[in-house]
């Protein structure tokens, strides 16, 4: 099984040089790896290295109420940042000249400009317009792209720390002036106090007011009731005489007018009178003639009723003969003479006689039943009309004797109107002079009434200001109340501070929030964390040069009997030899020249030597199916692989393209297990790559064993190849 294997190692031992080939194998994975994460290991902690400009144009400011104490934030930032290591990075102050020039040349790596008015802003949290205070920072993106991120953090870090300073301040300021605050509330709790002591005796005297003015109010209501009642009373004799006046006019008028229609009436009333008698006699005839056509109408109705009905019989008893009896006997003769045309003849004249006799009947039924229909209509028309015949006679009796009795009081009527006329006559002159007194009363009246009206105005406007005046006074008592207790609950309510507990204070409204940031699994440098990425890459090259100094199968063997397996087997077997090398050598330059550490060394290594064996199985594949091409093709997959490995940043940051081929390739899940042991993480991740890892491995051998198998056949492109590597 290893006799191969050992065949193809026994090359290394006859010269020198392939002996130093076997070391140059082993140590470039280590070289490649350590130099990468030498130069990477702590940047961070190397930045007082990098020198950065600081210009401070700050004119300072004073501060307010501080009795001309003046601010200079500008030089109390420069003194906290400039000493070597404070400020991030290795701050100079400088002039603006000195640190645009430096900027351009590199010599900076960075600018930090304070503006002239920055003391003015800052002090300015403490007036009536307050505005922010502002610095620039200026970074030069030509000379290097990372310290630009790395100044924006630096910037972050002084702001906070300004921002903090400030607020502070600011806040100490706001605690001493709720010391102010109490000693000014003690003083209006005392001036509440004293209000309210004269508002109570205000409000005593307003009662006294507004019950006098109540009562001086309530006798002018009842005086203008009665002067309103006097003018309505007035008023209603003055219309009402008048009434009466014009009332008396008229009946005077009327009576003589009604005299003289009453004596036209009584003739009348004697024409009419003989009208109705005549007309009484009149009815009375018609009458009797109605009762006469009656009798007529019922004679008739008798006398049609039983013709109708024997004309129906007899025309039934004429068409069953016909249709019966004669029928037969025309037919009788139809049979015995069917040529005979006067038998015909008479056959068809009896077959029309017998239609017309059938709708004679139907007329005949017809008739008789419209008459039966119109029978009761007839009689209880004939007894409508008679009914209303009846009651005129009677509504012309009653006429007659009304009218007869209109003439006999029409006389009367009139005898009576004489007698009327004249006394109608006596009320009309005194019904005047009625009218002219009630006149003179009723504008003495209203002269009292609207002085009365004018008294009554005069006492509500003193009762409701009376009122008014003593609700405000009840208010101002409760309200002066109420404010010297509400000044007294918040005067123990306003704190006051001495000034080490407003310093206290003030620190902790300065920064309200303390965020600390925790790490699981956290690495000791930011070598280790991109230490992943780094070894598996040198174990990708380790490979590749690996398989560029030894064969990818031994060739010679492909002419023996030797399996295919074998075969295979033989060229994997010194390539996984020289990972393992790697995989020492890598990690004794990290562990002794970086002091690189592990979550779990032995994991780690037994993970790696897993990684370089997968690694070498994908580049025996490649050479062994492609030759020199393969190399090429391994070289490609190392460029695919670094971009979508998520060695550096997360693989979801990157393209879609790179996030779908990412599972695919062994690279991604060398660097998912490797950070995953490196960190001390979760063992099931690394479990599931070196699942992937250990089918990948297997997959590569088995595709090598194949082309192993087809290599066996020499072809004519593999004597004299287009191209050769």
């Amino acid at each position: 099984m290893f006799s191969l294997p050992w065949l193809e190692l026994s090359r290394f031992k006859r010269h020198t040089i392939t002996r130093l080939a076997i070391i140059v194998i082993a140590v470039i994975p280590a070289i490649y790896g350590g130099l990468y994460l030498a130069s990477n290991w702590a940047p961070t902690d190397n930045l007082d290295k990098l020198q950065a400009a600081v210009v401070n144009t700050d004119e300072g400011a004073e501060r307010p109420d501080s009795d001309g104490e003046k601010l200079q934030a500008g030089d109390e930032l420069v003194d906290k940042i400039t000493p070597k290591g404070e400020g991030g990075f290795d701050w100079q102050e400088t002039s603006q000249k000195e640190a645009d020039e430096g900027l351009a040349e590199g010599k900076y790596f960075a600018v930090l400009e304070i503006p002239s008015n920055f003391s003015e802003r800052l002090v300015s949290t403490g007036g009536d317009d307050p505005e922010q205070a502002g610095l620039n920072l200026r970074t030069d993106d030509a000379h290097n792209f990372i310290v630009g991120q790395m100044a924006g953090t630096i910037l972050n870090e002084i702001k906070s720390g300004l921002n903090e300073t400030t607020t502070a301040d600011y806040v100490t300021e706001v605690y001493l002036g709720f010391n102010d605050i109490h000693s000014s509330t003690e003083q209006a709790v005392d001036g509440a106090n004293k209000l309210n002591d004269g508002a109570s005796d205000l409000h005593d005297g307003t009662g006294e007011l507004s019950d006098g003015a109540h009562t001086l109010d309530e006798g002018v209501g009842t005086l203008q009731t009665g002067i309103g009642d006097l003018v309505e009373g007035a008023g209603e004799l003055e219309k009402g005489s008048g009434d009466l006046r014009s009332g008396a006019d008229k009946l005077a008028k009327s009576t003589t007018e009604a005299k003289n229609g009453a004596k036209k009436l009584s003739t009348g009333a004697g024409q009419v009178a003989d009208g109705t008698s005549q007309l009484r006699d009149t009815s009375d005839e018609v009458t009797e003639k109605a009762e006469d056509l009656r009798d007529r109408a019922d004679d008739l109705v008798e006398g049609a009723r039983p013709k109708l009905n024997n004309a129906e019989d007899d025309f039934e008893s004429a068409r069953k003969t016909v249709n019966g009896d004669l029928d037969e006997r025309v037919a009788q003769l139809r049979e015995d003479y069917p040529d005979d045309p006067n038998v015909a003849k008479l056959a068809d004249d009896m077959d029309r006689l017998g239609g017309d006799l059938d709708k004679a009947h139907g007329r005949a039924s017809k008739a008789t039943d419209e008459a039966k229909d119109l029978e009761d209509p007839v009689t209880s028309a004939v007894d409508d009309v008679m009914k209303k015949i009846r009651e005129a006679d009677k509504k012309i009796g009653k006429l007659d004797d009304g009218a007869q009795k209109v003439a006999t009081g029409a006389d009367d009527l009139h005898s009576g109107l004489i007698k009327l006329d004249k006394g109608a006559g006596d009320l009309a002159k005194g019904a005047g002079d009625l009218n002219d007194g009630a006149i003179q009363l009723k504008d003495g009246t209203e002269q009292a009434k609207t002085g009365v009206s004018d008294l009554k105005d005069g006492s509500s406007q003193l009762a409701d200001g009376s009122d008014d005046l003593d609700k405000g006074a009840k208010k101002l008592v409760d309200g002066s109340g109420e404010l010297a207790d509400k000044l007294a609950e918040g005067l123990k309510q306003i704190p006051t501070y001495d000034k080490s507990d407003r310093e206290d204070r003030s620190d902790v409204v300065a920064v309200p929030v303390d965020a600390e940031k925790l790490k699981d699994n956290a690495v000791d440098a930011y070598g280790e964390g991109l230490a992943a990425f780094f070894v598996a890459l040198a174990l990708w090259i380790g490979g590749m040069i690996t398989y560029m100094v030894i064969n990818a199968i031994p060739y010679r063997a492909l002419m023996s009997s030797a399996k295919s397996a074998r075969i295979a087997w033989a060229g994997y077997v010194p390539g996984i030899l020289f990972g393992v090398a790697q995989v020492g050598v890598l990690y004794g330059v990290l562990t002794f020249a970086l002091d690189f550490s592990a979550g779990s060394w032995i994991w780690t290594l037994l993970f790696s030597i897993l990684v370089a064996a997968s690694f070498h199985a994908v580049h025996q594949l490649c050479v062994a199916a492609l030759g020199g091409v393969g190399r090429l093709v391994a070289l490609v997959l190392l460029m695919v692989q670094i971009a979508s490995a998520g060695g550096t940043y997360p693989v979801q940051t990157a393209p879609s393209i790179f996030q779908i081929i990412s599972p695919f390739l062994p690279m991604t899940h060398a660097v998912n297990g490797l950070r995953t042991l490196i960190a001390g993480g979760d063992m099931f991740i690394a479990a599931q790559s070196a699942v992937v890892l250990l089918l990948m491995t297997a997959i590569c051998l088995v595709a090598t064993m194949f082309v192993c198998s087809r290599k066996r056949t020499v072809t004519l492109t593999q004597l004299h190849p287009s191209l050769s590597l």
